[in-house]
């Protein structure tokens, strides 16, 4: 593990989302700042801030689809021969948000945190953003060494499917994810959301969508999968994206994943990542199950003024 310079190396390496690559630690930290380190035009990003920096992106999709400017907080450092306190950087937090009021009048700001990140955690909530979501990281490590062959019953998804698809994205409602957790979103646009989301995904968001292979029913559970994350060392990383499950197809969860798996292995991947809320146990259970492996967990705040 880095201990140089801390807080930054170290604060910095958690939060890649690969942080459970192990041997990787000083790769992943360097890929990580120098993301922040790009131009402006490159990346969106915007550094705020001299004694305390705060790196925030703003969303231009997000924004449009939502009508309402939205930022996601990307990091936050600060020099290293300060003994700084989470007091201070909620401060600043604080700032910020007066900031974006006054640049917008009504703005949408959400950050992800590892749960290493003890300092921003608690500056997160002494400058009044809330709570929303905490999400577990999962990996399949060594695909190479997969068993399973792809499910005959499941195939690749295609543009006849995407109504059925919608659907069951709107419909298969975890009131613990994001976007439905949040009261920022009502119910209505949280659902539409996701169903433009899946829709997006079968069009080339991702790289595959597969549904169940049945001539008699419609395609009421799909899961999308995307290659070739950023990664160090030429190692080759698949995510799988997003999935959904109608209750007619229960059960068929561990159908899709165990398809994507034998996709990913033939695609070359080396591991597949899978995010979920930590209060998804069925998903938790099915993934331990299969043989993945817990990676890392971390918890997403947002504010917003209307």
């Amino acid at each position: 593990m880095i201990i140089d310079s801390y807080p930054l190396l170290q604060r910095a390496f958690y939060y890649s989302p690969l942080s459970f690559l192990r041997g990787s630690e000083n790769v992943l930290t360097t890929q990580f700042l120098d993301t922040l380190r790009l131009p402006i035009a490159d990346n969106g990003l915007q550094c705020m801030g001299e004694k305390i920096r705060i790196w925030l992106r703003y969303l231009d999709w997000d924004s449009t689809y939502f009508s309402c400017p939205t930022y996601r907080l990307e990091f936050v450092d600060w020099d290293t021969e300060s003994q700084t306190t989470a007091l201070e950087v909620s401060d600043v937090l604080s700032e910020l948000n007066a900031e974006l009021t006054v640049r917008h009048g009504k703005f949408y700001l959400f950050t992800e945190i590892p749960s290493e990140d003890v300092v921003m955690l608690q500056a997160l909530n002494l400058s009044g953003l809330r709570l929303i979501e905490t999400r577990l990281t999962y990996f399949y490590e060594n695909l190479q060494h997969y068993s399973a062959p792809f499910c005959e019953e499941v195939r690749v998804a295609t543009e006849s499917d995407i109504k059925n698809i919608r659907e069951v994205a709107a419909q298969a409602r975890n009131g613990f994810d994001r976007y439905h957790a949040d009261p920022f979103f009502s119910v209505e646009v949280a659902d539409a959301y996701l169903a433009e989301y899946a829709e997006q995904c079968v069009l080339g968001l991702t790289d595959v969508v597969l549904v169940p292979n049945c001539d008699t029913l419609p395609a009421d559970a799909f899961i999308c999968g995307s290659l070739n994350v950023t990664a160090p060392d030429g190692i080759r990383v698949g995510r799988l994206v997003l999935a959904a499950v109608s209750n007619a197809r229960r059960g068929w969860y561990r159908h899709l994943n165990n398809a994507l798996l034998s996709w990913m292995k033939t695609n070359g991947m080396k591991y597949c990542v899978n995010t979920t809320q930590s209060t998804n146990r069925a998903v938790i259970h099915v993934c331990e199950q299969i043989g993945y492996h817990y990676g890392r967990s971390t918890h997403l705040f947002a504010t917003y003024t209307r």
